[in-house]
């Protein structure tokens, strides 16, 4: 394995002993995300300065903030169908030519993850999670996913096919391992080096029949059996801390191979969808991209891979790029979605100095010079065998991969990304403490100040002020009580909105179904009626997808508004109270909705594999039993019901999920930020009611200088904090513009203005 030479100085560096590729830097600026990066980093500083000047509860809402920002990670899939070149891709992205084998045969069913920017010095290299006994077995025997999907299935599917594949994966494991295969079951396998041949034995499928001096180290021995690889890579073109999937094809017979992709897409933050050029949006990749109409649209990259087997590159990669392009506005209209050409062979080839050495084809040549990326005099010097490495080629064949403008794309996107909205939110609540924390400073500084200047307070004018002070106290406990009574109020107000609103989710969801439903009840019941009974009857069900994405998005956002509103009522109140006890304070308040949007939940449900996709040969079983049409029509229209109500369900759960998690964490911050101003105000009042019970019982009623001396060294820590609170809270308010995705910053300011 080869890793970048870019690392980043911040994070412990991961163990490796592989040399350094050179030469492919994914953005002048730093790695990928580097400014996201940056920005992370800042808000880690600023919640550390943020820790020295609040309350104890203040504390405990930083400290968990900071946790929430260690562990975020931006999530890449990168899918598409089996001999796409997504593993090339994978290596030529990650800048290890050698990582991912390049011919995983699609008996492997294992998600390869590669994270960068996050192995710790104690942590291992690799760890390779086999299968447990129970999840075998339920593999083997047909269980679980299979048995579900075999007993759903219309007559017609033949689900002994896939008890065949089934069985075959067992008896090779078995073969392959021996004695070892049933002691393996749950098993882990740790490496604290880690090299491609290791990689190899678990995530490639090899040949069981290859002739090898060690059996151990077979490629593909541990494939079978093998659920997930987990892998720390040096180095790497991300500054952010990164996590790549490198996931199963999905044109595949292989329904346990789909599920697993599509249920590690459900996890992922940004998607790669990696096409052929010879066979750009086959059946297979039109299926992956209406899976991907079931996730965040926005938030995925079209690579068109080896536009080097093209006959003539530069005019046919064009006559591609505009076919995929009109394709995917028709699927994803209103969205804007980058689609790269390129090569990962060429990409490869430029970070292997061997391969720069050697003759190159001439179409590829051909293609560098006439776009301008070599000189077509240096073509003759080029193609000589004994040539020295040509740094124009080398700059050509990056240049010409895509790879960089992958790197791009996937820089902008990570601000789209949930770590981004994660970043928004702490910083839009560190911003509130900070300012609330600089208010209550500012007031007990004030205090503090004004019993100084008047050091040699008689006795008669302290009796004067206790009672003052015990007011002040008692109102707080009032102003607390208050607080916590509302509190309550407004949890119990979310929780009812949430519940509202996700039962009148489920509703609008099932009433789009049965209206699809009836739909085509009607069209084939009239249809047979009419003596043109179909040979063979499809339902795709995409419109009705589409559809349900829809309504889930119409219902979702009205929904997130409303709790957006009972935020937006409390504030009112909460500055009322604050007023009271700390005068021109700024209370916490709910951030404005364009700037920190409630992010919207995974709707992956609607990719799920429902029997409709896959009535293909059923509807000649169907004919057979001469039903009647209008019993046909109602077998459909029950059928497409029942399909669909497992994917209402889990959508109305994320739903629910997203709202009450957002609600939560709000709610908590503002309270959690009233209760520490309150603190800070209650603390600071019966500090004053000491001292001046103390300043009572002194010699004359006046002061001791102790006392002054105290007194004058607690102003200077509390002008300390006061700077310090007023410091960070001006950082974190010219943050948040930067946290914006780029096209939503605001612009320089208008001239005339």
């Amino acid at each position: 394995m080869g890793e970048s030479a870019l690392l980043d100085e911040g994070r412990p560096e991961p163990v490796t002993d592989t040399p350094a590729v050179t030469g492919l830097e994914p953005l002048r600026e730093g790695g990928i995300g580097s400014s996201l990066e940056t920005l992370r980093r800042e808000l880690l500083e600023l919640g550390a300065r943020l820790d020295r000047v609040v309350e104890p509860s203040g504390k405990s809402l930083v400290n968990e903030a900071a946790r929430l920002l260690e562990k975020q990670v931006c999530k890449i899939a990168v899918i598409g169908q089996i001999k796409s070149g997504k593993s090339s891709f994978i290596n030529s992205c990650v800048q290890i030519p050698d990582l991912l084998p390049t011919d995983v045969s699609p008996w492997t069913t294992a998600i390869t993850k590669l994270h960068f920017q996050q192995r710790r010095p104690s942590e291992p290299a690799a760890v390779f999670q086999f299968f447990d006994e129970q999840e075998w077995q339920r593999i083997a025997e047909g269980g679980g996913l299979l048995r579900e999907l075999t007993e759903r299935l219309v007559p017609g599917f033949e689900p002994e096919l896939l008890r065949e594949q089934i069985n075959s994966l067992r008896l090779r494991a078995a073969s392959r391992l021996g004695p070892q295969f049933t002691e393996l079951m749950g098993q882990t396998h740790s490496y604290e080096e880690l090299c491609p041949e290791v990689l190899g034995r678990y995530v490639c499928a090899g040949d069981p029949s290859a002739p090898t001096r060690d059996v151990e180290t077979q490629l593909g021995r541990y494939s079978d059996i093998t659920r997930s690889a987990d892998v720390h890579c040096a180095g790497g073109p991300f500054a952010f801390p990164t996590t790549v999937f490198d996931t199963p094809g999905t044109n595949d017979p292989f329904l346990l191979r789909d599920e697993i992709t599509r249920r590690s897409l459900e996890s992922a933050d940004l998607y790669i969808v990696v096409l052929t050029a010879r066979q750009p949006l086959s059946d297979a990749d039109v299926a992956l991209l209406r899976i991907l109409r079931g996730l965040h649209k926005e938030r995925f990259l079209v690579f068109i891979n080896r536009i080097d087997d093209l006959s003539d590159i530069s005019q046919d990669q064009r006559e591609i790029q505009e076919f995929v392009k009109k394709r995917i506005a028709r699927e994803f209209p209103d969205a804007d979605i980058p689609i790269i050409t390129g090569s990962a062979r060429w990409a490869n080839a430029a970070m292997n100095q061997s391969s720069l050495s050697q003759p190159f084809d001439r179409r590829s040549l051909a293609y560098f010079v006439e776009t301008g990326l070599m000189r077509r005099e240096d073509l003759v010097r080029t193609a000589q065998p004994s040539s020295p490495p040509r740094s124009d080629l080398k700059d050509a064949l990056l240049t010409s991969s895509g790879v960089p403008a992958v790197y791009k794309a996937i820089d902008k996107l990570m601000f789209e990304s949930h770590s981004a909205h994660v970043l928004r939110q702490v910083a839009q609540c560190y911003a509130e403490l900070a300012r609330a924390s600089e208010a209550t400073i500012g007031a007990e500084l004030q205090q503090l100040t004004e019993l100084q200047s008047t050091a040699a307070t008689t006795a008669r004018r302290v009796d004067s002020q206790l009672p003052r002070l015990d007011a002040e106290l008692r109102q707080l406990g009032e102003v607390s009580q208050i607080i916590e009574t509302s509190a309550k109020s407004i949890d119990e107000q979310m929780h009812e909105i949430v519940q509202e609103e996700v039962t009148s989710l489920r509703q609008s969801l099932t009433a789009e179904v049965q209206r699809y439903a009836e739909e085509e009840r009607h069209v084939l019941t009239d249809t047979l009626r009419r003596g043109r009974g179909p040979s063979e009857w499809r339902c795709e069900a995409d419109s009705l997808r589409r559809r349900l994405a829809e309504v889930f998005m119409t219902n979702f956002n009205r929904s997130s508004q409303r709790l957006v509103s009972l935020q937006a009522r409390v504030s009112p109140e909460l500055y009322q109270l604050m007023s009271m006890i700390v005068p021109g304070s700024q209370p916490p308040h709910e951030p404005d909705a364009r700037g920190l949007p409630m992010p919207s939940p995974n709707i992956s449900a609607l990719s799920a594999t429902v029997v409709l996709d896959l009535a293909t040969t059923w509807w000649s079983a169907f004919l057979r039993r001469s039903p009647t049409a209008e019993q046909r029509g109602d077998e459909v229209a029950a059928l497409i019901c029942s399909e669909f109500a497992a994917v209402i369900d889990e959508l109305a759960n994320k739903a629910e999920m997203a709202l009450m998690s957002y609600g939560t964490t709000m709610s908590k911050w503002s309270f959690g930020i009233c209760n520490s101003i309150i603190e800070a105000l209650r603390r600071r009042r019966e500090e004053l009611r000491s001292a001046y019970d103390g300043l009572a019982a002194e010699a004359g009623g006046s002061a001791a200088p102790e006392s002054v001396a105290q007194r004058d060294q607690d102003i200077a820590n509390l002008r300390e904090r006061h700077t310090e609170a007023e410091a960070v809270a001006q950082r974190l308010q010219s943050i948040l513009p930067e946290l914006r995705p780029p096209d939503q910053r605001p612009g320089p300011a208008s001239s005339s203005e």
